[in-house]
């Protein structure tokens, strides 16, 4: 698993131990085939994701904090699927 996650815990507690931490959103979502956003920090709002649609192998994404606009989402390229909206 990877993260972005700037207040996380020390990486010595479970699950942390397990999961590969970087230091931007942009550079966790290279390669990947999916990408779950579960916090609300403004920074995500600011993500190049025109650029996360190209980098991810399968641009899916699931919003569980509705911080994103669906259609924008979805006109940019990704699967896009959130918390209690069609």
């Amino acid at each position: 698993m990877r993260c972005w996650d700037p207040l996380a815990r020390p990486a010595e507690v479970e699950p942390w131990t397990s999961t590969t931490r970087h230091t931007s959103p942009e550079v966790v979502l290279e390669g990947t085939d999916a990408a779950i956003v579960v916090t609300g920090w403004p920074q995500l709002k600011d993500v190049d994701w025109a650029r996360a649609a190209t980098a991810m192998r399968q641009p899916v994404l699931f919003g569980g904090r509705n911080l994103l606009d669906p259609a924008r989402m979805r006109a940019l390229g990704f699967t896009y699927l959130s918390v209690g909206r069609p």
